[in-house]
Order: structure tokens, then sequence, then C-alpha cells
């Protein structure tokens, strides 16, 4: 049993990492001991898993079954190691995490590294992205995420908000008296098409911003409106050094942009993660993003 189990978790990172040689990396085993263990599965099944070519390798319609099935068995195998580790008094496993760039020098870096110390077994798989991964496809534990969350089967608790600023580079002139819909906006593609507002007035304004360009990275957003190609509304935090240094100014002078809402999320399951609940609990229960 202990030999099949081996050899689901190495099928199922195969998937994951999309290759032998990615999933012997990260499983830190041979690429040999990694053909092995799926020629073992093979065997055992009595039909292939994966279809191999020179250039490309994708599973077969039982190999992707295997892999929904290995990823459950897995998920429930952690928990209840967790489980365990826990009764004794210790919080064992690995915590697969994946957060919105939003968060970068907002406190969590810190939060997680108190939280390893505090619990010596408990191991980090950290994701960076403002695409939003698929939990359970990508087995990761947990999200952190900015905005409004879609409605799906997964359960979530906010934990907060960034404060967000419009800017733009000294390069980039705004008309006198110029309105937000007619200026250049650098979007982030994960982020719904219009803003809401608030005017010089206090009034609340839905606009739709004219897009210069789109962008899929919060860094990106930065590196482009620091360039002068428009405006852009990033998390205050991740621009304090370019507002300080001059590099970027306020844009719209007496408008604002609300804060964004985060979010903790992770999926459904009959069997709690005791890592995960922990980590929301001790984390970020008491985490608070930076202010102005």
């Amino acid at each position: 049993m202990l030999d099949r189990l081996k050899a689901l978790t190495t099928f199922a990172a195969i998937l994951e990492e999309g290759s032998f040689r990615g999933a012997a990396r990260r499983l830190g085993i041979t690429p040999s001991t990694v053909s092995y263990h799926v020629g073992e599965l093979e065997a055992f099944l009595g039909a292939p898993l994966l279809r191999r070519s020179t250039r490309r390798l994708a599973p077969t319609e039982l190999g992707l079954e295997v892999g929904r099935e290995a990823k459950t068995i897995l998920a429930a195998a952690e928990s209840a190691l967790g489980a365990a580790g826990r009764a004794g008094g210790q919080l064992r496993g690995t915590l697969s995490l994946t957060m919105t760039s939003a968060l970068i020098g907002a406190g969590i870096a810190e939060r997680i590294a108190a939280f390893v110390q505090a619990h010596p077994q408990a191991r980090f798989r950290l994701d960076v992205s403002d695409a939003a991964a698929d939990l359970v496809g990508e087995r990761y534990d947990l999200a952190l995420r900015a905005g409004t969350l879609a409605d799906s089967a997964l359960k979530s608790r906010r934990i907060g908000a960034v404060e967000r600023v419009i800017v733009r580079a000294p390069a980039y002139r705004t008309p006198p008296g110029a309105g937000p819909d007619r200026l250049d906006w650098i979007m982030l593609e994960s982020m719904p098409p219009k803003r809401r507002l608030t005017s010089p007035a206090g009034d609340e304004v839905e606009v739709e911003p004219k897009a210069v360009t789109t962008v899929g990275s919060l860094e990106a957003m930065i590196e482009l409106c620091v360039a002068g190609i428009g405006i852009a509304t990033p998390p205050r935090h991740r621009v304090a050094g370019e507002l300080a240094a001059g590099t970027l100014t306020e844009a719209l002078p007496g408008w604002s942009i609300p804060p964004i809402d985060l979010y903790a999320v992770w999926p459904a399951a009959k069997t709690e993660s005791p890592l995960r609940r922990a980590f929301l609990d001790e984390a970020l229960r008491s985490w608070s993003p930076p202010k102005r």
C-alpha cells in the first residue's frame, strides 16, 4: 500500500510539474525513480496513464481520473497527518499558499516567519501571482485574494483591505480639469473593467477607464506608470518609495479610490486542515495591511 501511495504522489507531481524532471526536482528523487513509480502504477492498473512524445507529456483519460483521485487521497492523508501532529502538540506538514502581489511588503512575510518559528515542523509552498489559481487543481490549501470574489464553492473570510492611490509619473501630463474618463489608464487584467471613484465633491462615480495597456501583474503596472505611459491605482504601500522620491505623484487631485478588500479563500473539504486553520487563526486574525 505504501508503494502505491508513493506512486500516486509521484504521478500527481508529474501532472502538476508537467515533466518527469520537474516531478523529480520537487520530490527530491531521480527521474529514473519517477519513471519506475509510473511504470509500477500503470502495471497495477493495466493501462497507460500518460501519452509521451519527445515534445509533450499528456495524461490519458484514465490518467486524468487517477490524477483527480490522487489529489483527493493525498490531501486527506496530509490532513490526517496534520491532525495527528496537532494531537501530539505540534503542527506538521506543508501549507500551500498562493497570494496576490498586492500583499508584498504588507507584513505577510513576517507573519509566515513568525508562524514557522512557532511551529518548527510546519512548511510553506508559496506562490505570488495576480492571476487566480485553481486551488483544487493545483493543490493549494489557501489563497489570499484582492477584490470582489466570484461566486463559487470555495470558503472565504475577509481579512482586511489595502489602501490604493491614483498615481502618474511627472512625464505624464493630465489636461487641466480632465476627469478620469479622459485619461490613459494602466489596467490590471485580474480586476474588473470599471472603477468606482470618489470625486472632489464627495460623490461616488463609476467610470470605465480608457485602457492604454492591460497588464498581468502589479509590478508591470507600476513600472509602466513610472515610465509615463498613463495613470494607475496600485496599493499605496507598493509605491511609497516612488511617491517619496518623486518618480510618481498623485494624479487627479481631489479624487480618490476606495480600498480594495482582501480575502482568505480555501477549498471546501469534509476534513478541515489543522495547519490552514491555525494559520488563519494565529497569523491572519490579528493582521492588518499597512495604512498611509
